[in-house]
């Protein structure tokens, strides 16, 4: 009989800091929830849900938010950080966690308390029939996939790629993407997003 998975712990401070966050950054730049709507593709009423602690964005509205204010891709589920340090460890129960249930994924932060825009890195949790939305994925910098346990397919441009344990992608992540999980069972990825290009 097989061993009940393990729940993964939820960020406490997930809803409220991304609504937060995301209204200073906005206000920062002085844009209306009208403008950033427009904007980013994201209706005004889903904003203004977010801004006041009632809705958690999908993965996708957050990508095309960060787009529109020009902020690097994760964001929407980075803590408050007063200042980098020089060094930074996070224990294996200490990593914080946002469950995305329409995609059928857990995402783990591995970004520690460095100031996000140069790396920032995830562990991704893909149960079976995990994807990446409907609508395929595009922002600015590069995109990392190295593949831990199981199987997953990206589509980039047109081109399909199979990935199995082991092996791993880079690419430019402006090109329209989109991935699944293609195990029969539960992969684990780690995904690196900068928000600069190296080739």
């Amino acid at each position: 009989m097989p061993k009940p998975k393990k729940k993964l712990p939820q960020s406490k401070y997930v809803v409220e800091t991304v609504g937060k966050r995301l209204k200073q950054l906005r206000t920062e730049r002085g844009m209306t929830l009208t403008q950033l709507a427009d904007m980013s593709g994201v209706p005004a009423s889903t904003i203004s849900k977010i801004e006041n602690q009632l809705l958690r964005p999908s993965l996708v509205n957050a990508i095309n938010l960060a787009m529109a204010l020009e902020e690097n891709l994760g964001f929407l589920v980075e803590r408050y950080r007063k200042r980098p340090e020089p060094v930074v460890v996070i224990r294996k129960d200490g990593r914080d966690t946002i469950n995305y249930s329409e995609m059928n994924m857990t995402l783990q932060d591995l970004s520690g308390n460095f100031f996000p825009g140069a790396l920032e890195s995830r562990v991704g949790v893909l149960d079976k029939g995990a994807h990446s939305g409907i609508s395929p994925m595009q922002h600015e910098g590069e995109e990392l996939c190295f593949v831990l346990s199981g199987a997953i397919r990206y589509r980039i441009g047109d081109q399909l790629i199979d990935l199995a344990s082991g092996e791993y992608i880079q690419f430019k992540s402006q090109i329209e993407h989109s991935w699944e999980n293609t195990h029969p069972g539960e992969s684990t990825v780690v995904w690196v997003f900068s928000d600069k290009l190296s080739f």
